[in-house]
């Protein structure tokens, strides 16, 4: 759209006071004077810092002549035709060195900011490569501003001190609207990656390999195997026998040897037979289980949703940027009493390490890039809840009114288009493995011969407690039972 202004002075008020929006149109500026005056040439000045790059300025007079600005090395005002107009009004091609002040940091895989093998400075991550890219392919210079720290925040300082003119990371414009972003193009969205299931300790695997129904109906089959057999016993002598028949009926499930030499008749043959037949079955599977989890361990309840997250006591680790989104995108009520708001070193020293003790917010590239670490993991520490939380746009973050918003946000489209920038984002993930820089790399466990534990002798010291426990359970009620039936019949004796 081409905007017709009659000016007698500079409308530097007026281009204040328009949207953003209006930077993508042209002006073209009718003066009774010649723009060549330094008040024309301050105004264009001002026009550039607020991001009008397509102004033109029309002299009323008998020759009448258009003129427009050149922007690089530095601005002038010159001489110009509609061609030439025409032709560069949507091009940046050569800025001629142009100083571009980037603020950069390590946020992986967006921004990385390390030192190669040789010393030497590298500036890496998806975002800020990409930056590297439109820079070098407009002819701008490149030049870095290191930030106090990591902080996304120390950025946003900078961008509204005007000490930067870009971020080379991605954030969503806050609600005060004091620094503009590129044209958002990928929806980012955020779950909240929780522990993977922790193996479990050695001494469960006894009851690992059956759910906890089969070891009921076990409890079941054995108490009335073992009352069945005692009444057939009864029967037969006259006498109940609870623990000979208890240690039978276990050995038959451990697949030892038992006999019934207390029991006669055919009904000795016919307990026998249910006695091995259901102890083979029983041992057969529950020995083929303990191997197979033995070999490949058994975990505990995975978490799924919300409701088990509060239950297992985990807290989520956030700083305070995340706070902050997170208030404005409307994190779900529920998960605020067990947010923890850290310092920003603490919380990527814990979230980089892997540390399952806390629960994290990421943003899904962060989280492919935590995908693509833990496959060179034995066992994956952390994964992402199937629930996403929120949603957000992001981009690069710039100065107000900055003159490559819309120059920024066609390049990052046309990546996005190209598959350029998936590439990128792959390339990223690669770079913070190898460059080490604010990411601990876990390496992969080694299958390796080791020393036996003092953990490796709690599951048979267990077991073999539980054995001693079980016969003086029993020993004990035998004995009250029997001095009971001794009582007895010493008082029908006293009576006769």
């Amino acid at each position: 759209m081409l905007f017709v202004l009659h000016v007698k002075t500079p409308p530097i008020d007026f281009f204040e006071q328009l949207h953003l929006q209006f930077q993508i149109s042209d002006f073209l500026l009718v003066l009774d004077e010649g723009p060549g005056t330094d008040i024309w040439l301050e105004f264009s000045r001002q026009a550039f810092q607020l991001g009008y790059m397509r102004l033109l300025f029309l002299h009323r007079s008998e020759n009448a002549a258009l003129y427009g600005m050149r922007l690089f090395p530095q601005l002038e005002i010159e001489r110009a035709d509609v061609n030439t107009y025409v032709e560069r009004r949507n091009r940046l091609t050569n800025m001629k060195g142009f100083a571009i002040r980037v603020a950069v940091y390590s946020n992986p895989p967006r921004c990385l900011l390390y030192k190669n093998s040789e010393g030497k400075q590298k500036y890496g991550g998806y975002y800020l490569r990409f930056l590297q890219h439109f820079v070098a392919v407009h002819n701008a210079s490149f030049v870095p501003v290191y930030t106090p720290n990591d902080s996304p925040g120390h950025c946003i300082r900078a961008l509204l001190s005007k000490q930067v003119d870009l971020c080379g990371d991605s954030l969503a414009q806050g609600s005060d609207k004091s620094f503009v972003v590129t044209r958002a193009i990928r929806m980012a969205y955020a779950n909240v990656m929780v522990p993977y299931a922790k193996q479990l300790s050695s001494y469960r695997y006894i009851v690992a390999p059956f759910h906890p129904t089969v070891w009921i109906c076990l409890i079941v089959y054995i108490t009335l195997i073992v009352f069945f057999m005692s009444f057939i016993h009864w029967q037969q002598r006259r006498r109940w026998i609870f623990s000979t028949f208890l240690l039978d009926a276990i050995s038959s499930l451990l697949f030892t040897g038992f006999s019934l030499k207390h029991l006669h008749g055919r009904e000795r043959y016919i307990l026998f037979a249910v006695l091995f037949i259901a102890g083979f079955i029983y041992s057969t599977f529950y020995l083929g289980y303990l191997k197979s989890i033995l070999t490949t361990e058994v975990f505990e309840k995975q978490i799924n949703s919300f409701q088990q997250l509060l239950e297992s006591n985990i807290s989520i680790m956030i700083d305070e940027y995340d706070r902050n989104l997170s208030r404005r995108y409307h994190l779900p009520d529920m998960l605020w009493p067990i947010i923890q708001v850290v310092p920003d070193e603490m919380l990527k020293k814990h979230r980089s390490g892997f540390d399952q003790e806390y629960a994290y917010i990421l943003f899904s590239d962060r989280m492919e890039l935590y995908d693509y670490a833990q496959k060179y993991l034995r066992h994956p520490r952390l994964r992402r809840m199937p629930i996403n939380i929120f949603f957000l746009f992001s981009g690069f973050p710039m100065r107000e009114s900055y003159f490559l918003r819309q120059s920024l946000s066609e390049a990052w489209a046309n990546a996005f288009e190209s598959g350029f920038l998936k590439k990128l984002a792959v390339d990223a993930d690669h770079e913070t493995m190898t460059a080490n820089v604010g990411f601990r790399f876990l390496v992969t466990d080694q299958y390796e011969a080791q020393s036996l534990s003092l953990d490796y002798f709690v599951m048979p010291a267990m077991s073999l407690a539980f054995g001693y426990g079980l016969a003086l359970l029993v020993f004990a009620i035998e004995l009250t039972a029997w001095r009971r039936h001794r009582q007895r019949a010493h008082n029908l004796a006293l009576m006769d």
